[in-house]
């Protein structure tokens, strides 16, 4: 009988790849888009340099693919990029070990489902590791061309997210002599170039994004219960069960050359930036999904003795059947398990019908992001967001409603006590009212008013 073991190391290079594809695929064909989902597929439909929200890179990604039905046409290239994105990890990794890399990105939560949900953390996590591929090259090898890739990949690395930025920063105070190497600065220039058109949008948007980001955003009360709840969630998101493991490999093993010192600040230099912000800020478990990416290289080019350890690759079992049992309880019926987050990926096609079979033939407005977002995707149709009360979003740029006049709208609003209408409640158990009998300018007369 071939030893448990032996077994594993056969067939986990072939298992694991063939895992997190599958895993995706299921979710991905099984579920409804989530609010945010709607939110960017729009996006992709009115492309640009930039938006309310984020950088657009998650528009361009989902434009490759939406001539496609459905779900799938906004999420196929993020299920395609995830697997390309954990193959370049591995490849900077010994042969022998890039099986580790695999396993880990299957079993860090956030880094799994990278590949599923079309929102602009996906688009973080693939540039990021295109970054940290061309760090890698440019260390090793420094000539024009490689600082002409480093380039690219930062504006890419940008374009996609601001947080971006983190990497670049960790790595220069991991590598202070780069402020005095030539293609460094080359490549630094050439980022800000190819970065130009974003920046000329904020500009001529009055920098709508960065004020959203650093001053719109709601604080939280000062405290402890915040950055505690961080620092737990961090323990444990490098794996689940085993993440406790992969911190010790981490933080026990010495950095070899400056890329692994480089590896070594930005999977810290993240997570530190984040909890200080929990001090005043909005916990958010996707801020530090990039980190993963330079901590599990760094502990899969080291060796991997402890992985042979009684009980370990138990509780890596454990944690992949974990996250894989996530994706399967995403796609089962919502009211077959206690996650209500589930509703919100189920019973939008039909919810949607149902708005439009009440409302006639008369013009659908929403109040809120969400809603317009998901009635447009599943209606096809563009259903502007009025935001009365609510928070500012991209849809007040795009002012999609300036031609209605004096037309009646019919307006999906939580605003029941303002005006009276008919109730649509929605799969995740939000009531709303279905307004009709109001123009749009009677309506938006309540745009500053608390109602």
């Amino acid at each position: 009988m071939i030893p448990r073991d032996q077994v594993f190391d056969k067939i986990h290079p072939y298992l694991l790849p063939l895992l997190l594809l599958l895993g995706n695929l299921l979710v991905v064909c099984g579920t409804d888009l989530a609010h945010d989902e709607a939110y960017y597929w729009l996006f992709s439909k009115y492309l640009a340099w930039g938006y309310f929200d984020h950088p657009p890179m998650a528009a361009w990604l989902i434009a490759l693919t939406n001539w496609l039905p459905g779900e799938l046409g906004v999420r196929l290239s993020y299920v395609l990029l995830m697997q390309g994105c954990a193959w370049l990890l591995a490849s900077m990794a010994p042969q022998p070990q890039r099986w580790f890399v695999w396993l880990g990105v299957n079993i860090f939560p956030l880094l799994a489902f990278a590949g599923v949900f079309a929102i602009p953390d996906g688009p973080l996590v693939f540039m990021s590791v295109f970054w940290i591929w061309t760090l890698e090259r440019a260390l090793r090898n420094d000539t024009v061309s490689n600082a002409f890739l480093m380039g690219l990949s930062t504006a890419l690395l940008f374009y996609s997210k601001y947080h971006g930025v983190l990497f670049v920063v960790a790595t220069l105070i991991a590598l202070p002599r780069l402020f005095l190497n030539r293609n460094f600065w080359l490549a630094a220039i050439a980022g800000l170039v190819l970065f130009l058109p974003h920046v000329h949008w904020q500009w001529a948007h009055e920098f709508a994004t960065f004020r959203y980001h650093f001053v719109d955003r709601p604080s939280v009360a000062a405290g402890w219960r915040q950055p505690l709840e961080f620092i737990t969630i961090q323990i444990f998101l490098p794996g689940l069960f085993l993440a406790p493991l992969v911190w010790r490999a981490f933080i026990t093993r010495k950095a070899d050359g400056e890329f692994e010192r480089a590896l070594k600040f930005m999977a810290l230099f993240v997570p530190i930036f984040f909890f200080l912000s929990t001090f005043n800020k909005k916990l958010e478990a996707n801020w530090t999904v990039t980190a993963g990416l330079p901590l599990l290289l760094f502990v899969a080019r080291g060796k991997l003795d402890w992985f042979k350890k009684n009980g370990v690759r138990s509780l890596a079992y454990a944690s992949v059947g974990l996250v894989f049992a996530a994706r399967v309880i995403l796609v089962l019926p919502p009211d077959w398990h206690p996650f209500k987050r589930g509703h919100e990926l189920h019973g939008w096609q039909r919810w949607s019908e149902d708005v439009r079979v009440k409302a006639g033939t008369c013009r659908l407005a929403a109040n809120r992001y969400q809603f317009a977002s998901k009635l447009s995707f599943y209606l096809k149709e563009d259903v502007p967001a009025l935001n009365v009360g609510t928070r500012l979003n991209q849809f007040e740029f795009w002012d999609w409603q300036q031609d209605w006049g004096s037309e009646e709208v019919c307006w999906v609003t939580e605003r029941r006590s303002a005006f009276p209408g008919e109730r649509v409640t929605t799969p995740d158990g939000k009531k709303l009212v279905l307004v009709k009998g109001f123009s749009l300018s009677d309506i938006l007369k309540h745009k500053d008013k608390s109602l």
